[in-house]
């Protein structure tokens, strides 16, 4: 009973422009999350964030935030003939963000 009661204090709501989606945060004290987070931080590595979303979410999960954010991004740019939606790199930067400040070390 108490791992439910941790596992359920752990999964967190995170909205990033009005897109929601629920994250482990107990993922985050993981050898692998921890691997990305430097690659991220201490090496300026921005590319790392995917794979780092992917082991979070999964591969559904990601798949279907890149498929709502390049949706977005092409409502965005409509008027502009010919324009392919896409899954910019500000916006994975802000779910990384969005995510990281849901992180409870203490939780």
């Amino acid at each position: 009973m108490a791992e439910t009661d941790q596992n359920e204090r752990t999964i967190k709501e995170v909205t990033v422009d009005g897109y929601n989606f629920n994250v482990d945060t107990d993922l985050l004290d993981d050898v692998e999350a921890f691997e990305y987070i430097d690659r991220i931080e201490n090496k300026g590595q921005v590319a790392a964030i995917a794979p780092l979303l992917k082991f979070m979410v999964g591969d559904q999960g990601y798949a279907d935030m890149k498929a709502h954010f390049t949706q977005a991004d092409a409502e965005a740019h409509k008027d502009e003939p010919g324009y392919k939606g896409r899954f910019r790199i500000k916006k994975l930067q802000d779910v990384y963000l969005a995510v990281i400040e849901k992180f409870d070390p203490k939780g």
